[in-house]
This record gives C-alpha cells, structure tokens and sequence, in this order.
C-alpha cells in the first residue's frame, strides 16, 4: 500500500453556491418566511375569534341567567293570581276573618300551595299573601332577613300612595331586595328577593378579575359584590365601562328596571383563552426573531460538519488510507448510521439483522392499535335521543345527562392509553349506568364497589364495558328488574402472588349455553366467532396482548339464583412497575 502523502491529490475548487448546505439553508429562509408571516396573521385572526366568542359566550350566560330569573317571577306571580281566583280555600280565607272556622279550616291547605309554588321556583326567595278582611299575612321561604322586617316593608308598600307599579326595589336590614305586589279578589299578593341571595343562585362563576353585581339603569349599585368591588378599584362605574382595561357586560330586565352586569379585568380575559393561542402567539414571535439564525447554527453543526467529515473520510481513503474510520456516537442519528454503515463497508461486513422480538412487538401494537379502533360507544345516539325527548320543564334531568355524556367522552378518548387506573375505570362504569338508567328508568339496579387499597391499580381501559353493555342489552326486560354488580377486590390462591378480580354479575336470565361455547372456542382458537359480540372477542384478544398468560376471563351462568357471572383476573401493577 502506498502512503497517503504520495498518493496524488485532486485540484477541488469549492463553489459554495452549488453546496448542497448552501441549497438547504436559502430553501428553508424562503420557506419559513411566508410561512412565519402567515402564521402571524392567522394567530391574530384566531386570537380576536377566540376574543368575540368569548363575548359572545359571557353576554349569552347573563342572558340566559336573567332569562330564567325573569321567567320564575312571571310564572310564580301568574301561580298565584290563578289560586286567588280559581281556588275556594283561598277565597274562604280572602273573605272570612281570621277567628272563623272555615279561615282555620283553609290555612292548612292555601299554606300547603303557596309553599308548592315557592318550591317550584327557586330563585324565589319569599311567597307571599295578605287578606284585608282578616289583616293576616301569609308567607312561604326565608330571605336571609328577619319576617316582622319584611313583612312590615311589604303592607307599607301597599299603603303607599307614590306606588303605582307592580315591582319595587327597597332596603330591608342592609340588604336591597325586589318585591312585587298585586291585588286581585280581596287578596294581596307577590314574591321577594334577597337581590344578594338571588346572585348566589343564578350560579355564575365569580373570581379574582371578575366581578358580578346587581344595578339599576340609573347605575345604582345593589349587590355588595359590586359595592366592595369600586371600592377596591377606587372607581366608578362609569370609569370602569369607559377604560380600556375593563370589559362590561350587561343583561337588563326592563320590567323590573334591573341589570345584571359582569366585569372583568382584560388580564383575566385574556388568562382564560385556551393556552395553543397563547403558544402560537409565542411562537410567531420567536420565528420572527430567532428562528433563521438558529437554523443557520443548527444545519452547520448537525449537518454541515457530518457531512465534511464523511467527505474529508472519502478522501482519505480514495489516497489509499483504507484503515481510517469516521469516529461514531458523536453526531444525530442519521449521520451516525451513516457513519456506522461506512466503518462496516470498508470493513468488507456485509451483515443483515433481523430481531424477530422486535418486529413481534411491532406487530402487536398494530393489532392493539386495532383492537382499541372498535371499541366505540353503542349507545350516544340513544342518549342524544333521550336528552331531545325531554321537556323544557325537565331542564335538571338534561343538566344531568349532559354532565353524564361529557364524562363518558372524555373517558372514552383514554382508549389511546393502555392502561388507566381502576377507580377511573370503575367510575366510568357508574356514569355509564346512569346513562343507561335515564333511558331504562325502574329496570335495573346497579351496584359498583371496589377495593380502595386497588384504587390506583392499572388495567385496560373500558375492559368492564363491554361487559356492562351485554348485561344493559342482554338482561333487561320490561316489567322485569334486574340488578347489575361490578366488584373488584383482591383474588388471593394459595402460593401465588395477589391478583385482582373484577366480577360483573346479574340477575337476569343469564347467557346461553351455545354463547359460552362459542366464548371457550375463541379464547382456545382465538378465531372469530359468528353470533359472538365483537367486544367480547376484542376484550379477550387485549387481555392476552397485555397480559400473555397472567390474565384470566371466566363466564358462566349462576345456576341456583339465575343471570350471567364474568370474573375478569388480572395481575396488580401500579405506576412505574415494570410489566
């Protein structure tokens, strides 16, 4: 072999413009350019539809807030003219004193309906009636103020001579309350509110930076919310709706001469938008100023040298240096392959790895990856069903059922997770029969009960599901109520580790013979069976991805008290066990 040094060298002229780096870098500035500046404009278009939206959502809350505040005094007042009118015991007591026996004889059942109509109307705070022929005043609810205080408020308005409407605002003991009057067939009637009180129950969300408060057109604050709020802001409320610091969203009740108004700082505002916003934002800006240089760096150190490197080894060897090597570890992935593959090429090793372990793994996140894809949700659209068969009187059940489908959506998406921890699990399963039970109502009884020693143990995700829909779909009949048991505790043999059992148990019929056959043909064949539930078989088939061996499913029919039975056994790990 002949030396490096007397090896002749080829004249190479470098012409940077035809590099390849050279090429890489100008593609990228005139790519990330457009695309910074388009990014700009789109988080900026984002940002202010997130802005209106969130308007929008605030204004349309305190709509629907003074809506339903509206809605339960025009109801709760129309109750009432009805009972003055249509009722006899109210006419008895309208018109007899209050020694007479029939007056007496009437109390019990007028004080029983008007206290129907306060608990029908929350937001109420006081019903009210007062007959003039026996001077007796009636009342139904608790203001959070003394009776004697309000009761005296309330005949003095009907006295006084400068009231001719229906609603009035007043103080009573440090509180501003709105009472309505009216007089119909020797009766005087009307509801009241602890405008304090009233703000509590519309159940809007109060923090730091936001404030809500009652008022009036005249901007007469009524609510201590309010009044503390200027006070620690040192400004009027003029001051604030005119400031660019403050948004102001108001909802009037004309009738009333009443404004719920909500105030909240721009800082809060801004907190409260979601935070892939904030990021884009964030990173629009770091594009604009930092990104090109760092590109510049990035591609000479991770690119550039490699690449020298390998070029400067090529040039070694073509002047007969075989035994030079291009030192390895030092450089990303790709170039160190790359290096790894040239030190084997100039070693004349020509070798081909195949790692069976590794593509069997592959293979079976592929087929976990389909097992979970059919796992899906049977029974949304019969829920959606359910919540638009509801009438509008029936707003706390649809309050109820939303809150139930929200929770079942959020859990179902952990399907891309391979395991969560049993107390989710078995939540999940609660939520999903009061699902089942607003569509089945009086059909079934459900009882979920688990270990708390086994709360954060880890299993499968929706691995008690199926399970549960069979038993809804298989087991339910009308005119027959059945109970549903899901328990998980520790399953204990003699020599062996602990395990942990998840039962599903019910009191139905129970599964035929011919499905337990077709369920032990599968887990023996793991072929697909026809008439054998798709969740079923894609249970079994997680199970022994997950588990091999250690896990178990057994199903039988309880022949003594009737239903199906499912034990599910699997070992315990916990987060940061190895599996």
């Amino acid at each position: 072999m002949k030396n490096i040094d007397q090896r002749p060298k080829k004249d190479k002229k470098y012409n940077v413009f035809h590099s390849t780096i050279f090429r890489i870098i100008f593609i990228v500035i005139i790519a990330v350019l457009p695309i910074n500046l388009m990014t700009i404009a789109f988080s900026t278009m984002i940002v202010r539809n997130s802005q209106e939206q969130l308007d929008k959502e605030i204004q349309n809350s305190l709509d629907l807030s003074m809506g339903n505040l509206e809605s339960a005094l025009k109801r709760a007042m129309r109750q009432m003219t009805y009972l003055t009118f249509g009722d006899s015991d109210f006419i008895v007591m309208a018109n007899t004193g209050e020694n007479s026996s029939k007056f007496s004889t009437s109390y019990r059942s007028v004080s029983d309906k008007l206290e129907d109509v306060k608990q029908n109307y929350d937001l109420v705070d006081v019903c009210y009636f007062y007959f003039p022929t026996s001077e007796y005043m009636l009342t139904e609810g608790y203001p959070g103020i003394q009776r004697p205080k309000y009761t005296d408020t309330i005949k003095s308005m009907m006295t006084d001579s400068d009231f001719t409407g229906t609603w009035k605002v007043c103080d009573i003991d440090g509180f501003t309350v709105l009472i309505s009057y009216d007089s119909w067939n020797k009766s005087d009637f009307g509801v009241l509110l602890n405008l304090e009180r009233t703000l509590n129950k519309l159940n809007l969300i109060q923090n730091d930076g936001k404030v809500l408060f009652f008022m009036n057109k005249s901007e007469t604050i009524y609510t201590l919310a309010g009044r503390q709020y200027f006070e620690e802001e040192q400004k009027t409320f003029a001051q604030i709706q005119n400031s660019d610091d403050y948004y102001v969203f108001r909802s009037e009740l004309d009738q009333y001469d009443l404004v719920l108004v909500e105030v909240v700082e721009k800082s809060m505002k801004t907190s409260e938008m979601p935070v892939f916003l904030k990021v884009m934002q964030i990173l629009s800006i770091v594009l604009a100023i930092v990104v090109i240089p760092l590109l510049l760096y990035f591609f000479s150190r991770q690119v550039n040298r490699p690449l020298r490197r390998l070029t400067q080894a090529i040039d070694r060897i073509e002047q007969g240096d075989l035994e030079h090597r291009i030192e390895e570890g030092r450089q990303s992935n790709e170039f160190d392959q790359i290096n790894h593959s040239f030190n084997h090429m100039m070693d004349q090793v020509k070798e081909l790895k195949i790692d069976v372990y590794e593509k069997e793994l592959e293979k079976k996140d592929i087929k976990m990856q389909y097992l979970s894809q059919q796992i899906q949700p049977h029974f949304i659209l019969n829920a959606l069903n359910l919540l638009y068969s509801y009438e509008p009187e029936e707003y706390p059940m649809i309050q109820k059922m939303i809150l139930c489908i929200s929770k079942y959506f959020r859990y179902v998406v952990k399907m891309n997770a391979e395991f969560v921890e049993l107390n989710q699990e078995m939540n999940h399963i609660k939520n999903y029969f009061e699902i089942q039970k607003a569509r089945f109502p009086g059909l079934f009884y459900s009882i979920v009960e688990w270990n708390e020693d086994l709360s954060k143990a880890l299993i499968p995700p929706l691995i008690v599901q199926n399970f549960a829909e069979n038993a809804i779909k298989h087991s339910l009949k009308i005119g027959n109520r059945i109970t549903i048991f899901v328990i998980a505790d520790y399953f204990r043999e003699e020599g062996q580790p602990d395990k942990m059992r998840i039962r599903l148990a019910d009191t139905g019929e129970g599964i035929s013979d011919e499905l337990i056959e077709k369920i032990e043909l599968f887990k023996k064949t793991g072929e697909h069976q026809e008439g054998l539930g798709v969740g079923i078989q894609n249970t079994i088939e997680r199970l022994k991805y997950l588990y091999a061996d250690k896990s178990i499913v057994r199903i039988w029919r309880d022949e003594f008290y009737g239903g199906t039975n499912v034990d599910i056994i699997l070992p315990i790990y916990f987060e940061g066990d190895s599996f």
